[in-house]
């Protein structure tokens, strides 16, 4: 069977795929979670899809602000600071805000792997 050319479309996604993985600092580890998200005194429910130490990549039906300061529950468990760095549809990327070390302890078992 013959090798279809991408189109113009899946061009674009491949190399903006390409370019993220050049610019991660950390490991990333794909999951579907149950997530929180507060943003002031409004809680929103969401989907986690991948995580790293760094931050994590959800979904939610609402577009925030870059730079918009919010915390993340996340599997009911563990809470932590983030900031919005980029949203994209009904998917946004947070960094976390709070501290290596306290992001380490607070995730306990859900860090396996996500080591450099």
């Amino acid at each position: 069977m013959p090798v279809l050319p991408m189109t113009d479309n899946e061009q674009k996604i491949s190399s903006i795929k390409r370019g993220l993985e050049s610019m991660r600092t950390t490991k990333r580890r794909t999951v579907v979670w149950p997530a929180t998200l507060y943003v002031a005194d409004f809680e929103f429910r969401a989907t986690l899809y991948d995580i790293s130490l760094g931050g994590l990549r959800l979904k939610l039906s609402l577009p925030l602000a870059r730079s918009a300061e919010t915390s993340v529950k996340i599997k009911n468990k563990v809470t932590l600071n983030t900031r919005v760095v980029w949203c994209a549809g009904e998917f946004m990327g947070l960094k976390f805000c709070d501290p290596l070390e306290v992001i380490r302890k607070s995730l306990g078992e859900l860090s396996v792997g996500l080591e450099n």
